[in-house]
């Protein structure tokens, strides 16, 4: 096994090609966009019963390496200071097959 992170980024629908944006210029590879995440934070519930995505949030979950995360933490949490959304970073362990 190898250790690795697990981060999941929660952000405005509107906000998510800002994110794809900062990983396809850093070449960031091996995540996966989870649409209309429906959920309760600071700004109230977003529900994404609109007539547009407004209160529509996405959760962009991404596996890496630690030094990876080390070197795009400070852009992400700049693109969340402009956005809003969170930036939740765990330890995980990959299962090489």
């Amino acid at each position: 096994m190898e250790n690795i992170k697990r981060v999941e980024i929660i952000v405005p629908r509107a906000e998510v090609e800002n994110v794809l944006s900062l990983f396809s210029r850093e070449k960031v590879e091996g995540y996966t966009l989870i649409d209309k995440v429906i959920g309760m934070g600071h700004r109230g519930i977003q529900d994404g019963m609109g007539l547009t995505d407004a209160f529509t949030n996405s959760m962009i979950v991404w596996y890496c390496a630690p030094a990876k995360f080390e070197k795009l933490k400070e852009a992400i949490r700049d693109l969340l200071e402009d956005s809003g959304g969170i930036c939740a970073v765990s330890d995980a362990n990959w299962v090489k097959h």
